[in-house]
């Protein structure tokens, strides 16, 4: 009887991992991290209120009060928008036609200063965000039926993309309309030269890292990106391609871990963590997701919006009150945690840098044995068929 059930147990267990073979896979190809790392990534800088160079100015204050043991200070990337709306223009055209303002202009000059001067200090890193939070043509044709997108093309001034109905902030897919449209390939193409090209007009580098808009691009968006000299691309976990009828985003037709490859080469960095202090998280919030993207061996790759950082004063500052405590508090749980840019950690784990990168088997495997758990379906059904009690045994033998 009990040959019989062993038997039976085995062919169970072998078809659930052989279902989930490609996950399994996945995770145990994912790099492990020897430390703590520790990201902030923040989206939507660049054309749109003046008041982000004072943001940006208090901002650099705050990373450059830290140090980790390497001498490394926190390092802020943002997610960088080439242009935007011009609102007077459209309005004096009677909304008929789209025109738009871009960072390279003069008036732009005291935010480009001191994007650059964070980046020589060390404390920013640019990512290319894209040219508009928004394709322009459906802006317009949503404008149509829209008043309060209308409202926002001819307002005056320069507003903030974040007042933007959400799906209509994608840039990689047409929101005009619910569920959304793919773009026309030339089009796409020819708009992702331009903002690379722009992008190293305004800075005098190329970019290397990009990060999609609401998190909405197409595996045709990272070729293009790929021919411009993109090396690494900043994920959700997942890809999503379009945004659905209810208007979020949808279409997911990848998972994503950290260290994968596209099929255009580029180096996958997921980015799963949130931190928005306007949103009442707190500093506590990030050291636990901290601490359990270090028993995961992940990098924690921590989502802060523009938003937190610019508007009322008193705003401003409780954001980054809030920012300097999580950051002390981080060093005070993490005394080995390690500061860096997403570009170096990419080429770290494309190199499986020994001084980061957990190279012994015994380590891997144990770090291993904890993230299949996280594999969507699957701890459930290995409790379900038994086969979470030998991977318990293991796990306990290994100190899982």
């Amino acid at each position: 009887m009990l040959s019989y059930l062993t038997f039976f147990l085995i062919l169970v267990w072998g078809g659930l991992i052989g279902f989930y073979a490609m996950d399994l896979r996945r995770s145990w190809r994912e790099p492990v991290l020897r430390y703590p790392v520790v990201i902030f990534e923040s989206d939507d800088w660049g054309a749109g209120p003046l008041d982000q160079a004072k943001a940006l100015e208090n901002l650099r204050e705050i990373l450059a009060r830290f140090k980790d043991r390497e001498g490394q200070t926190p390092v802020a990337t943002l997610g960088v928008i080439l242009a935007t709306a011009d609102t007077r223009r459209i309005r004096d055209a009677g909304g008929a036609e789209y025109f738009s303002t871009n960072l390279a202009m003069p008036f732009y000059a005291p935010l480009r200063e001191v994007m650059a001067a964070g980046v020589q200090q060390g404390v920013f890193a640019l990512h290319l965000h894209g040219m508009e939070h928004y394709w322009p043509q459906s802006l317009m044709q949503a404008a149509v039926t829209d008043a309060s997108v209308r409202d926002w093309l001819q307002s005056d001034g320069i507003p903030a993309t974040e007042s933007l109905p959400s799906p209509l902030q994608a840039r990689w897919t047409d929101a005009s309309v619910l569920p959304s449209r793919t773009l026309a390939s030339e089009a796409l193409c020819t708009a992702i030269t331009e903002e690379t090209h722009l992008f190293g007009a305004c800075f005098k580098i190329r970019p290397r890292v990009a990060v999609a808009t609401t998190f909405v691009w197409t595996e045709e968006v990272e070729a293009a990106w790929s021919n411009e000299g993109i090396d690494v691309i900043i994920t959700p976990g997942a890809r999503y391609t379009r945004r659905e009828a209810t208007g979020k985003p949808g279409g997911e037709d990848k998972r994503i871990v950290n260290g994968e490859l596209s099929n255009s080469g580029q180096i996958y960095l997921v980015r799963d963590v949130y931190f928005e202090p306007m949103l009442g998280h707190t500093p506590e919030r990030l050291v636990s997701d901290a601490r359990e993207h270090l028993r995961l061996g992940r990098p924690c790759l921590v989502e802060m919006h523009r938003f937190n950082f610019i508007g009322t004063m008193e705003k401003c500052d409780a954001s980054l009150l809030v920012l300097e405590a999580a950051l002390k508090q981080l060093q005070s749980a993490f005394p080995e945690i390690r500061f860096m840019t997403s570009l170096a950690l990419a080429n770290a784990m494309q190199t499986k840098i020994p001084a980061l990168v957990e190279a012994n088997l015994i380590p891997r495997f144990r770090i291993w044995l904890r993230r299949i758990e996280q594999i969507r379906g699957f701890a459930k059904l290995t409790k379900i068929s038994g086969l979470a009690v030998p991977l318990w045994m293991l796990s306990k033998v290994l100190g899982a």
